[in-house]
């Protein structure tokens, strides 16, 4: 490996990193604080918290990346031009493209196979833990923690609480409804309560109120007082949905469920899975595509002194409008699974492409030759 390719490598991974931490780091903090009501209002602990966020890194760098191997490239090119690095190259004998690609191709290969680990294993399996997590966080119960001051709070759509005040884990002037039985509907309304948990099993311990039952087949209200009474929360837990996402399962689980079944005869959920199994694949292949793309501002700039305000343009609006087709594709292939065979041919086609036009001019020259 020649002084140049390693120094070029080193300062596009130097980029690469830099920009990876930047901007996953910016959208990671918007998915923090997007479930930050977790830490607010459902009494979890800073420890399961970060837990928590941590397992959305991996799909957050699966979208990060591509972009940032693009970016990362685009911005030594430009450096190098500007230091007069690719004119030293130049005058030097050596082919500005052809120096430049075993680095490129080299670093790729290298974002490639984590990409593809990331998309195949990674991703999958810290998707799948966080499921299990949302499940566990959401169907926890009622807390203390959910309770407001002089507010109506309704943890779920059937149970009403409202306090006058509360003092740590005391609650004082309480009024309760609950409709989870739509025909005998009850209020409970007691002077002071406080939560209890024990053995995983969370109730409200009522003090000097009554319950209130209103029964609707005979259109009356009957009262029973009491001294204490203890209130199990444990019905009135949120049911979170156990259903597992394409994206949660693992390729193996994925490749079991589809295995000897025609996509002809697919069910909905197995339509997703077949369009997500296959992204897996695909979208790392991508990579080679975005890191490829920045050599073409070589080919769209005819002399050392011009401008690349206009190339970087053209090969960014390239970029986006590939990776919305690249989105746009993957949805489209759930409905239409004939479509497989060109969803793989496609960003093979685009590197192709691109390596037929950065060398035309020497092709060109060898088709001269052999006339």
């Amino acid at each position: 490996m020649s002084r140049f390719t390693t120094y070029a490598i080193k300062e596009i991974t130097s980029s690469f990193l830099f920009l990876s931490v930047l901007l996953t780091g910016i959208i990671w903090l918007g998915q923090g604080l997007r479930h930050i009501d977790l830490l607010t209002s459902n009494n979890v602990s800073i420890e399961t918290y970060i837990s928590y966020v941590v397992l959305l890194l991996p799909k957050i760098t699966l979208l990060t990346f591509p972009i940032c191997v693009f970016l990362a490239i685009l911005f030594n090119l430009n450096r190098l031009r500007n230091d007069s690095e690719l004119i030293i190259l130049g005058t030097s004998g050596k082919s500005e493209k052809n120096i430049l690609i075993k680095p490129i191709i080299l670093f790729s290969s290298m974002i490639f196979l984590v990409v593809l680990f990331f998309s195949l294993f990674l991703t999958p399996s810290s998707l799948k833990e966080l499921r299990y997590k949302i499940i566990e966080i959401r169907s926890s119960g009622i807390h203390i923690s959910l309770l407001k001051e002089k507010k109506f709070i309704s943890p779920t759509n059937d149970f009403t609480i409202f306090l006058q005040e509360r003092k740590d884990n005391e609650i004082f002037g309480l009024l309760i409804h609950d409709q989870s039985n739509a025909d005998k509907p009850q209020t409970y309304i007691a002077e002071k309560g406080k939560f209890i948990s024990i053995d995983d099993v969370s109730f409200l311990k009522l003090f000097n109120g009554s319950i209130q039952i209103y029964d609707s087949s005979v259109n009356r209200v009957s009262e029973i007082a009491f001294d204490t009474y203890n209130l199990d929360l444990s019905p009135y837990s949120k049911k979170e949905s156990t259903h597992i996402y394409p994206d949660e399962l693992s390729t193996n689980d994925i490749r079991n469920n589809l295995a000897n079944m025609s996509p002809k005869n697919f069910s909905k959920y197995e339509k997703e899975q077949f369009a997500e199994l296959h992204k897996r694949f695909v979208n790392p292949i991508y990579i080679m595509f975005y890191a490829l793309l920045p050599l073409l501002m070589i080919n769209f700039s005819k002399r050392p002194d011009d401008s690349w305000r206009y190339p970087i343009i053209a090969v960014s609006t390239i970029a986006f409008t590939i990776q919305i087709f690249q989105i746009t594709f993957s949805n489209l292939l759930i409905d239409n699974s004939q479509l497989v065979t060109f969803y793989y041919i496609f960003p093979i086609v685009l590197i192709f492409i691109i390596v037929v036009y950065m060398f035309k001019d020497f092709l060109h020259l060898l088709r001269n030759q052999n006339v």
